[in-house]
């Protein structure tokens, strides 16, 4: 009789325990689920990266070896603004390098436009600039000095009216090989045109 009472009781208790039991396998897995989420790293949102080729970074020597890479391709128009261009009759020269490089590219004829630095008050400057200034036109090249009363430290460069150099080089042996200099490379034909626009500014 006792044994009949106790089975069914015994089976009640195993009813009612079965979906309590599987109910907290189930809240178990869950949280656990959500900690492994949570201690794994998630992947950072990924940022769109530039155009290839649009911008390129020239550090220290690199500067000489783009600009003169572009003036031997032009194929148009080159236009250069520079505080100081001097060059020295040594044969390592690298300033005096790209007079000959931009020599031969008005030979092929390419146009040529250098803006340069008559400084009203360093007269060193200013004769290094009237120096690769009279190398420059006798081979054809048209060069432009601004104004004494206002300093042009611009250093700018635009190829074709797309490829555009600016930055902290200036066309010396110092600057070109041994200094720690920083320009961009950009391939912009609307930038080209607004730097040409200020390059204007500064002949007015």
């Amino acid at each position: 009789m006792v044994a009949q009472l106790i089975a069914p009781v015994t089976q009640s208790v195993k009813v009612v325990y079965r979906p309590i039991f599987l109910a907290v396998i189930f809240l178990f897995c869950l949280l656990a689920s959500g900690s492994a989420q949570a201690a794994s790293p998630q992947p950072k949102a990924k940022i769109a990266a530039p155009p290839p080729d649009t911008v390129r970074i020239l550090a220290d020597a690199d500067y000489g070896d783009a600009l003169a890479a572009l003036i031997k391709k032009a194929g148009q128009r080159i236009d250069l603004a520079m505080f100081i261009f001097k060059t020295s009759p040594t044969r390592d020269n690298l300033p005096a390098g790209l007079v000959r490089d931009l020599l031969a590219a008005r030979q092929r004829g390419v146009e040529v436009r250098v803006i340069l630095e008559y400084s009203g008050h360093d007269q060193t400057i200013t004769q290094a600039n009237q120096e690769t200034a009279q190398a420059l036109t006798k081979g054809g090249i048209a060069v432009f000095f601004d104004s004494p009363n206002r300093t042009t430290h611009a250093k700018l460069a635009v190829i074709d009216r797309r490829y555009c150099l600016v930055g902290s080089h200036n066309l010396t042996q110092s600057a070109l090989k041994y200094n720690h200099e920083f320009s961009l490379l950009l391939d912009n034909p609307a930038l080209a045109e607004e730097i040409l626009a200020y390059l204007e500014t500064i002949l007015k």
